[in-house]
Order: C-alpha cells, then structure tokens, then sequence
C-alpha cells in the first residue's frame, strides 16, 4: 500500500495562500490606497499617520489573544475569525468612511485586528507543529506571501484606482481576497499530524536495527521545551524583541509616509508605488538566504545581517532623489524587515521550543507592533512642524545598527546551565 503523502505540504501551501491574502494586499495595499484617499479628502499628513499607527497596533497588540485562540481554539477557525475582521473594515472602508476618524476605526482598528489574527501568528503557530527539522525553509517559504502579495498588491491597486477613479475600489477588492482566504482555512488547513495520523517533520528516522531513532534535528534547535515564564525570565528573549524595534519602526514609518516622502522629493506617485513593490519584492531574497541557510548555521547570525541592511536603508532613504537611490533603499528595507522577521520567528522556536512559541511570539509581536507604530505619529508631527523625516530615518538606522551588535554577540539560551528543570521534546 503506498505510504500517504506528508500533509504538512499541504498545510503550508493553505496558510501562504490565506497570509498571501490576508496580509499581503491589507499590509501592503493601503500605502497606496490610503495616500490616494488623502489626496482625495484633504487629509493632513499627521491624520495620515495616525491611521497607520492605529493598524499597526492593532496588527500586533492582540498577539497575546491570538495566541490563546490558537491554543484554545485553533488555528483554523482563528484564521477564518482573521478574515472575517478584515471583510467587514475593508467593507466598511469601500462604502461609509468620509475622515480620518473613520479610517483610524475601519482601516486601523478592524482590518488591523483582521491581519492580526488572519494571518502569520496562526499560520507559524499551527506550521511549528507540523515542522521542526525544516522549520526555517518552511517559515521562509510562508513569509514570502506576503512579500509576494505585497509586489503583486501595490501596483495592481494603483492601476485599480486610477481604472476606477476611486480609492474605494481598493477595499472592495481586499474584502473579497479575505473571503477566499476564509474558505481556504476552512477547506484545507489541519491542526496536528496526529489528526490525520501522521507524525511531525524532523525526528529522525529509525536506524537499521530499528532500535534507536536519530534525532535529525540542527545543533541549535532545543532538546527541552522552555515554559511561556521561563522564556520571559531569560534576557536573551528581551535582547531579540528590542532588536526588533528599529526595522519595526522604520517598515511602519515606510508604508505610512513613504510614498508622500518620495513625492515631496520630486517623485511621482507611481514610483512611490513600485517602490513599496519592490520593497516586498525584495523582501524573497532575505527569505531565500534563510531558506539556504537557516537550518545549518544559526538564523540569529542571519537575523543581525539583515537588521544592518535594514539600517542602511533608513540613511539611504532621507535623500533618495534618483531611481537608483529608490532602488536601493526598497531592497535593503524589504531585505532586512523581511528577512529579518522570519529569522526572528525562527530563533524563536529554535531556543524555546513549539509550546511556548505562539504565546512568545504574541507578545512578541504586540510590543514591537504598538511601539513601532508611535513612528509614523512622530513623524508626522514632525513633517507638519516643518522640520522633516530626517531626524526619525536616521534615529532608526542608529537603532538598527546598534542591536545588529548585540545579536551577534549574545549567548545562546542554555536551560541546563541555568538549572531550569525542563520536559524533554
């Protein structure tokens, strides 16, 4: 009879479709959707940012709750209540919202909310369970859907608006894309491997004799599963959520006046446009790297590469007059914030194990996200006091830079040299 095959695959290919949906049009989309509809109503450039920084809160603060749904009650039916949020703001967007108030409440709130729990957090959450040896080809492959979505997103909305005449066209098209992302949650994505009757990637298969199994695992993948508390007590957990802090701030700083930044340097809106294409177009390289890489060195090398490139971009993008200058700051910004990003998910489960993962991650996620998004706040107020963006862009790289030190440098959590009584994966 011949042998099943792995449905793991299968799953993976469910969740990038759902995050290539869920997360990387509503992610992505609104740079181009929400500066259109500035123009549109006369929206001030701090309104402008306080929208963004409304949906980047949102997109991370419930992470601890996601996290208690995944656990609680799943990832798929935590994946469909995620689209849900995302119809109804993007719905709500399409039709009623006259102001920025509005667009804090429906794009900010209800979509923010939407990509939050519709999209990675549930995706990486249920894929750890069903991966280990693979973990990070398997998360680099997740994460690059939204940074497909992302180049396919941007450019196509714009055409939308300009086709239609309208920037409510955008929301229109995004409240459909997060309904089939509902069905395909609901159609395709497992739990476990036991609820098909199969067994988790990565621990080794028996040896000839049959007696002993091989353990196929990286060096740096934890033997021991660390506690929710346990992690939280280890600064090496606090060390990794800070280094995330700079390219958080400057990703959401980006797709909040990004593409205003680059008109008032002389650009059109259709470059500002294929800039924020090309940033998560670019975003596939760091994914390859880690992809390559990750599951022979340790991501948390990687991950301070990326933060550096991450940094390099901020000083670029302050004056970038020239394509070329465009060019360049949109690859180090996609490669260092995408890459980055999933180098962090990775180390992540890799130090402290799959049972504590989503709840790490959650909190992970709404610290850096609501921190990150009093950016876009700032520099908007900054802009409408006449001093600029320069000021914050070269804060961020100086952040970057400084914490790419420190990743490289830190030790690797040990629970036995800390005397922590651990259970054994």
């Amino acid at each position: 009879m011949p042998k099943a095959r792995f449905y793991g695959w299968t799953v993976l290919a469910a969740c990038w479709g759902i995050m290539f949906l869920n997360l990387g049009f509503p992610a992505y989309g609104p740079a181009v959707i929400n500066a259109a509809m500035a123009r549109s109503l006369g929206l001030p450039r701090e309104t402008l940012g306080d929208m963004f920084s409304v949906y980047m809160i949102m997109s991370g603060l419930p992470g601890p709750l996601v996290a208690l749904s995944v656990n609680r009650f799943g990832a798929r039916r935590t994946l469909v209540l995620g689209s849900c949020f995302t119809i109804v703001g993007s719905l709500l967007m399409a039709t009623v919202v006259t102001s920025g108030i509005g667009g804090m409440l429906c794009f900010g709130l209800l979509v923010g909310t939407g990509v939050a729990t519709g999209a990675a957090l549930a995706g990486q959450a249920c894929l750890a369970r069903w991966f280990v040896r693979r973990r990070s080809l398997v998360l680099s492959v997740l994460y690059s859907s939204g940074a497909i979505g992302g180049f396919v997103a941007a450019p196509l909305l714009n055409r939308l608006i300009q086709a239609t005449g309208t920037w409510r066209a955008g929301w229109w098209l995004l409240a459909a894309l997060s309904a089939v992302a509902a069905i395909i949650a609901l159609v395709f994505v497992r739990e476990r491997p036991e609820d098909v009757g199969q067994v988790v990637d990565g621990f080794g298969k028996p040896t000839e004799d049959g007696a002993v199994p091989v353990d196929t695992r990286p060096h740096f993948v934890t033997r021991r599963e660390w506690t929710y508390w346990e992690a939280l007590r280890n600064p090496t957990y606090w060390i990794f959520l800070i280094s995330m802090l700079g390219a958080s701030g400057g990703y959401t700083l980006f797709l909040a006046h990004g593409v205003v930044h680059l008109e008032d340097l002389g650009h059109s809106a259709s470059v500002g446009a294929w800039a924020v294409s090309t940033m998560t177009f670019s975003a596939l390289f760091g994914k390859v790297i880690l992809a390559v890489f990750g599951d022979r060195i340790d991501p948390r090398y990687i991950y301070a590469a990326f933060t550096a490139i991450f940094g390099v971009g901020m000083v670029v993008i302050v004056d970038a007059r020239a394509i070329w200058q465009v060019l360049l700051f949109a690859t180090c910004l996609g490669i260092g914030f995408g890459g980055g990003l999933v180098c962090f998910m990775s180390v992540l489960s890799n130090y402290y194990g799959t049972r504590a993962f989503a709840s790490l991650a959650g909190l992970a996620v709404a610290i850096n996200t609501t921190l990150s998004a009093i950016a876009p706040k700032v520099a908007g107020h900054l802009f409408d006091q006449g001093i600029g963006y320069a000021v914050i862009f070269y804060f961020l790289a100086a952040w970057c830079f400084i914490t790419a030190v420190l990743l490289i440098f830190m030790r690797r959590p040990d629970l036995v040299r800390r005397g922590i009584v651990a259970v054994p994966t």
